[in-house]
């Protein structure tokens, strides 16, 4: 898995997908090899060109949004928790994130139950 950042994923925004897969699979080689020329399968995120995302993977919130609204994220509504990346307080948006979300989530539900 890799990101291609700022600048250099604008200049792919048009580009065809082939075009950019080659592009990363040299890269790849580039860092781990031939064999990481031939991988078993790829696809292609456009992060920059989604709608709601403007340029993830991790969204941005205007300023003070999370400060005042931040802990609505993570309350739960009934039984349901929320758990997922974006409503962790550590690398959110990040992988990370998202394993201390379910973590957290975990915890509450047991202690609820």
């Amino acid at each position: 898995m890799g990101f291609i950042e700022a600048d250099k994923m604008r200049a792919l925004d048009a580009a065809p997908a082939d075009t950019v897969k080659a592009a990363v699979l040299a890269d790849f080689a580039t860092y781990f090899g031939d064999r990481a020329k031939t991988p078993t399968s790829f696809v292609l995120q456009r992060w920059n060109n989604e709608a709601y995302t403007r340029g993830g993977p991790v969204s941005i919130a205007a300023p003070g949004v999370l400060t005042q609204y931040g802990p609505a994220l993570r309350e739960p509504v009934g039984g349901i928790h929320w758990a997922g990346t974006e409503t962790s307080i550590h690398w959110m948006g990040f992988m990370d994130g998202a394993v201390r979300s379910g973590e957290r989530v975990a915890k509450e539900v047991l202690a609820a139950l």
